[in-house]
């Protein structure tokens, strides 16, 4: 009894901890309000801040012969790519120039699958000009899950008592106010005078030279419009263009861009931005930004960075609303979600920070194409080893013991590997595999040899002999890399085929909601085999306690602003490691005590949210934008918009099929596989208890994380790769040993597991 209370003492202490521990190590709270509300800097430029946007620039299509003038421009100042990602995977020049005006990604009504529409001629109105049918754009993107408010810009400089010039019609649908009207508008930059320069505080410039290679004008504006067909569009092959043509395109949008920095005063904030693509599939676009900002910094000679993304060289489309309105030192409004851009260092040979950036694109895009034939591949093979595993555990049920144990240990050997292959996903990235001549058989390359060298580990040394043992040096190389990985910016999930790509643009930094699926999946059987180590010699109290420091540490890294950053994992995690830590403990696990867990899980995520919150708005992490929403009123647009995403991911048959068939594997055909009176399941856990604990946390997590997250289906799916598989092999195991008709020849021995890993410690896992 005394030792009971002992380890209830030390489970209490550790859940504390559990609660405290994030708090406590939250930055400090800068006092007074300004840090919530985040006061401007002091002094506007002595020059007008100007977007010069370029629909399709690429730093792959940028150079000393082709662009100078641009060229020229970008080794003074701070370069970078940028995510251009809004409302569908398309962002066309209506898009991107809609989505600059709001802050926040939009789109038009108009827009259809088969086309890009291009932006409409202003209407004249004395020396501005109204953008036509600007309502409509208000009020389509106000409806939308993004609840976009176009118009926020040209309000936002008005309201400050600024004015605005927009130089061509793109520009005109970014600079416009609510009312669609700028100041002064030009079509093209042969009409910029000095004097217009003096009058606006905020100019706005298209040269979409590029775009026109691609795009028809649009079509009837009358049409009818099919709304599913613009939230699912597909992304349409472009017509063939001569590279000549091209060349040709880029030289003209140099000479444009020429003719405003000959008319540009002294002082200015310049920023020249790939706004949209010009057609096809969306690409990282180019982004550079010149002057000196209102805080003193210089833009100079670095990479461009945001607290968006926490990536040298990357911003996003919808940081450059918030980057000119910080150039202006004008408040930030209610709505935008992007951050001011940033310099940080960068190579100090231009041509190697140029092609640092190439390579990154190139990753991304190699990556963005390979995601979807990586899931199908990933799907056909789980699917596989089910199948073959099944076919084995019957076949070979009464063979002769040789074969049958070569098949068992093919087969504990395959199910280690496709365990395996998510981890293995995320180790190739130290391959820098984007550099070869053909990326995408080198990605291939790289994750297969991943995962053979983890599956050497897990069946090299003498863990091998043990039940849990080969499975949980691949559930602790699983958890070991993806915390790391936290630890030093999470450079592992970029480009990764089940990380994210800036492409996609779900996610920029922290902690993936599939990485999520693998981490905790192998961070809870990473627990069960340690445990499992520990209960055989009696040690149950350090099992407990390995339990809950390991699953602490795991949620600090997830939750963390400046780590994970993720929300929802936290809210999932916490239920699963609870329900782990009981079992082990040899509690029971009460309706009472997961409703107490799932308040500690609330009131965690909740502090740290708040105290994110408190801190300047330009380095909150999600958890504090999430919280300034909630203040705002504004949340319930972001809660239905991944509630509908969750529940949409179930359209996604093959995931929803890869969940259904790893349960049916698990509960059906490991419970039944030989003719036993018990599956070959229960035997295991006779074997190994603490894979039940191991594996009933990860089903709870793997649940609740379907909940609470917006990938929805893809967080089970994932889940279930890494621990069925780990499963399979620790059965493999009990059937080697035993073989399939160990009932007829002596009775199951529920003590006999624990006996025989006391007597021969190279068992003992």
């Amino acid at each position: 009894m005394a030792h009971r209370s002992g380890q209830s003492r030390v489970a209490i202490v550790l859940a504390v901890l559990l609660v405290l521990l994030p708090l406590t190590l939250l930055p400090p709270v800068p006092a007074g309000p300004a840090a919530a509300v985040g006061a401007p800097a002091p002094d506007r430029p002595a020059g007008p801040v100007v977007l010069v946007g370029v629909p399709g620039l690429m730093w792959e299509e940028i150079d000393a012969e082709t662009m100078p003038n641009l060229w020229a421009l970008a080794q003074e100042s701070a370069i970078g790519n940028m995510s251009i990602r809004t409302v569908t995977s398309r962002t066309c020049p209506v898009d991107g120039w809609l989505s600059v005006s709001a802050g926040q990604r939009a789109a038009s009504e108009r827009q259809t699958y088969s086309i890009c529409e291009l932006p409409r001629l202003p209407e004249r109105d004395g020396d501005g000009a109204v953008v036509p049918d600007y309502s409509e754009h208000i009020e389509y993107n106000a409806a939308s899950r993004f609840a976009a408010r176009v118009g926020l810009l040209g309000d936002a400089v008005h309201a400050a008592g600024g004015s605005t010039l927009a130089v061509g019609p793109g520009a005109a649908l970014a600079a416009a106010d609510g009312d669609g009207r700028v100041d002064r508008y030009l079509s093209g930059v042969d009409g910029l005078r000095p004097e217009y320069w003096d009058e606006a505080e905020l100019a706005v410039i298209g040269l979409d030279d590029l775009a026109d290679l691609y795009l028809d004008p649009p079509k009837n504006p009358d049409a009818e419009i099919d709304e599913d067909a613009v939230e699912e569009q597909e992304e349409p092959e472009p017509d063939p263009i001569q590279d000549a043509d091209r060349v040709e395109r880029l030289s003209a949008v140099d000479a444009q861009l020429g003719t405003v920095l000959d008319s540009l005063p002294p002082g200015s904030v310049l920023m020249v931005a790939g706004v949209s693509v010009e057609a096809g599939a969306s690409n990282l676009n180019a982004a550079l930004l010149h002057g000196v900002g209102p805080d003193g910094e210089d833009f100079d000679g670095g990479y461009l960075a945001s607290e968006s993304t926490r990536r040298a060289g990357l911003v996003t489309l919808t940081d450059i609303t918030t980057t000119l309105l910080h150039a202006l030192s004008v408040d930030n409004p209610p709505g935008l979600v992007g951050r001011a851009w940033m310099e940080v260092p960068a190579p100090a040979d231009f041509d190697e920070a140029v092609t640092g950036l190439v390579e990154f694109n190139t990753a991304a895009k190699v990556v963005e194409s390979l995601m979807a034939g990586f899931f199908s591949g990933l799907v056909a093979l789980q699917l596989l080893i089910y199948a073959a595993a099944a076919y084995t555990l019957k076949r070979y049920g009464d063979r002769d013991r040789k074969k049958r144990d070569l098949v068992l240990s093919v087969t504990r050997v395959v199910a280690l590997a496709g365990a395996a292959f998510p981890v293995s996903s995320y180790l190739s990235n130290l391959i820098p595999w984007w550099s070869a001549e053909t990326p995408q058989l080198a990605l291939l390359s790289s994750v297969l040899l991943a995962d053979a060298l983890v599956v050497g580990a897990a069946m090299a040394g003498p863990w091998r002999r043990g039940i849990l043992g080969p499975s949980t040096v691949v559930a602790g190389v699983t958890t070991a890399v993806l915390f790391i990985d936290m630890c030093t910016g999470a450079n592992l999930q970029m480009n990764s085929p089940t990380g994210y790509t800036p492409i996609v643009a779900g996610r920029f930094y922290g902690l993936g909601n599939i990485a999520f699926a693998t981490f905790a999946t192998g961070m809870l059987m990473t627990v069960a085999g340690i445990a499992h180590v520990l209960l055989a010699r009696g040690l149950r109290t350090w099992a407990v306690a390995s339990a809950l420091v390991i699953g602490v540490a795991t949620l600090f890294v997830i939750g963390w602003p400046n780590l994970g950053t993720d929300f929802g994992g936290v809210v999932a995690l916490i239920p699963g490691l609870a329900v782990t830590v009981l079992m082990i403990a040899g509690r029971r696990v009460t309706p009472f005590r997961l409703l107490a867990v799932a308040g500690v899980a609330v009131a965690v995520i909740s502090a740290l949210a708040y105290l994110d919150y408190l801190r300047p708005p330009n380095e909150r992490s999600h958890l504090g934008l999430f919280a300034g929403q909630v203040v705002n009123g504004e949340a319930w647009t972001v809660v239905s918009r991944k509630l509908g995403a969750m529940l949409g991911s179930l359209g996604n048959w093959q995931l929803t099929l890869l969940s259904a068939c790893a349960l049916l594997f698990l509960f059906a055909v490991l419970n039944n596989p030989t003719n036993w009176r018990m599956g070959v399941l229960q035997r295991v856990y006779e074997y190994a208890p603490t894979l039940r604990a191991g594996l009933t946390g990860s089903l709870v997590t793997a649940l609740t994380g379907f909940a609470v997250n917006d990938s929805g289906i893809a967080i089970p799916a994932l889940a279930l790769t890494v621990a069925v598989p780990l499963t399979l092999a620790a059965c493999t195991w009990v059937l080697r040993r035993e073989g399939p008709n160990s009932h007829s020849r002596h009775k199951p021995r529920s003590a006999a597991p624990a006996t025989e890993v006391t007597k021969r410690p190279t068992g003992m896992w």
